[in-house]
């Protein structure tokens, strides 16, 4: 029975994560499902393992492994060059979670899909220029942030910039500046892809007093998504331009014509798409994560 690794940043995921819906629908597909931890990761004497409540498990005896979560920010690197050494097969390669993991836009696919003018520097006065010198409304973020933390919309005059800025870039932190897209006020999506495929989407809300941030966590609404042609056709194209770079799950944020970022490790999308009444869309995504690559038999 081929045997599928789920590597997570909790040891015990809550029962709505992706990991939980992704394993249930791996099983009824007849695999040998196992979660753990991605701080439990280490070398030992059957070389990169990890540690589970049966004991330790090489991935060399996994042959699918899906990186889920990160776990603590301070052994990232620890964990990539560990994961890199790994035999096996990974549903986002080690090279894509860490070359395109974050918001960084993605110069090289502008023939492909639609991105907004973004910045990025550990210098605030730099950002405090270029917001100025183009004017307008702005998004600051930081790259490697989750669940909307850190995230405010502002305009070009804005009084409160110049603290914002210089408070994303303590201690040398690089800050984001993004070209806020008006089309975010009435067609920001969340949609999900994988293996190539648009598995399902929904509109994303700004809440009550969210300071222009529709990310669910901070207070945004979720809403089910009416069928949008032209929003699926830049899904696509950009979910092929990923897959070539070897990533098979992702779950991107569209603003109308504009891919905002695309969030490669354990994006949101899965319970909301439940609880909206689109069904449960986990064996979608796996059976296109099977059909994308080699899977045992």
């Amino acid at each position: 029975m081929p045997r599928v690794l789920l590597l997570t940043a909790l040891p015990s995921p809550p029962a709505d994560d992706n990991a939980v819906l992704l394993a249930a629908a791996l099983r009824d597909r007849g695999r040998d499902v196992r979660i753990a931890c991605m701080d439990d990761l280490h070398l030992g004497a059957d070389g990169v393992a990890v540690s589970t409540t049966a004991g330790s498990l090489p991935l060399a005896a996994c042959d699918l492994v899906w990186v889920l979560g990160f776990g603590r920010r301070e052994t990232f690197l620890d964990k990539m060059q560990l994961l890199a050494t790994a035999p096996t097969r990974f549903v986002n390669s080690v090279t894509a979670l860490l070359s395109l993991h974050g918001k960084y836009p993605f110069p090289e696919a502008s023939d492909r899909f639609p991105q907004p003018p973004t910045f990025a520097h550990r210098d605030p006065e730099v950002l405090l220029e270029q917001a100025r010198s183009m004017g307008g409304s702005w998004v600051i973020k930081p790259p490697g942030g989750s669940f909307g933390r850190d995230v405010h919309r502002v305009h070009s005059d804005d009084v409160r910039l110049p603290g914002l800025l210089r408070a994303g870039t303590a201690d040398g932190r690089y800050l984001l500046l993004q070209r806020y897209c008006p089309e975010a006020e009435t067609r920001e999506h969340r949609v999900l892809v994988a293996g190539g495929r648009v598995i399902g989407a929904y509109r994303r809300r700004h809440g009550e007093a969210t300071g222009g941030a529709a990310n669910l966590a901070r207070g945004g609404v979720a809403e089910a998504a009416l069928e949008d042609p032209e929003r699926d056709a830049i899904a696509l194209r950009a979910a092929g331009w990923l897959q070539e770079r070897g990533v098979a799950f992702a779950g991107l944020d569209l603003a109308g014509p504009w891919v905002l970022e695309a969030n490669i490790v354990n994006p949101g999308g899965l319970a909301t798409l439940i609880s909206l009444g689109g069904g449960d869309r986990a064996p979608a995504v796996v059976d296109a994560i099977l059909a994308a690559g080699p899977d045992p038999a």
